[in-house]
């Protein structure tokens, strides 16, 4: 088995993905990559950082007006994931590294090697989670909101991948951060990329 380079993290909102894969590089001292290559992909294509957000929050509510800047929301779409995908392929230039969503488990395909892991919780989890510190969604929207960020995620993941987002076969990986525990999931997570040295 070759070595491990980077290990791609998808996870279900509020199920400690992001946490998990900062905790992962910390144990292998290497960078965790997240919400930054967002920023990077916004700055690489032109699109300003309000932009994309007045598009994420057209996608997470129908019932508000589509960003009218562009021809449709596809142009959008595919102008954040082609740079966002240059950014992947930059950062994976520098080194091992931890990437948290992006699809980077399917631009990295064939790149080089990766562990493709999916981090999942009950639904309950979640939600207490959600209402907690920093995310504090009141109680009355959290089911709503959690259920709408998974499918925001899965829509653009299965769009840009062709494969299915949160399924097992889609990854190496899939542990319920629930019932493990993020400590737990970032020691497996960890130990998988130090045994394939």
């Amino acid at each position: 088995m070759s070595k491990i380079k980077v290990v791609t993290i998808g996870r279900l909102y509020c199920s400690g993905g992001s946490s998990i894969g900062k905790m992962v590089a910390e144990k292998l001292g290497i960078p965790c990559y997240d919400r930054e290559i967002v920023e990077m992909a916004a700055e690489k294509s032109g699109i300003s950082m309000a932009d994309i957000k007045k598009y994420e929050e057209s996608v997470l509510n129908p019932l508000k007006k589509q960003v009218s800047f562009f021809k449709s929301s596809e142009d959008i779409t595919e102008k954040i994931f082609a740079a966002e995908t240059q950014v992947v392929y930059e950062l994976v230039e520098k080194g091992p590294c931890v990437i948290v969503g992006r699809c980077a488990d399917f631009i990295l395909k064939n790149k080089v090697k990766t562990l493709d892991v999916f981090i999942y919780s009950s639904l309950d989890k979640r939600k207490q989670t959600a209402m907690a510190a920093p995310h504090n969604i009141p109680e009355d929207e959290v089911e709503n909101r959690i259920k709408k960020y998974d499918k925001k995620r899965g829509d653009y993941y299965n769009t840009n991948t062709n494969k299915q987002w949160s399924s097992k076969f889609s990854y190496d990986l899939c542990l319920d951060s629930g019932t493990l525990g993020y400590d737990m999931c970032a020691e497996i997570i960890a130990h998988t990329v130090e045994a394939s040295e």
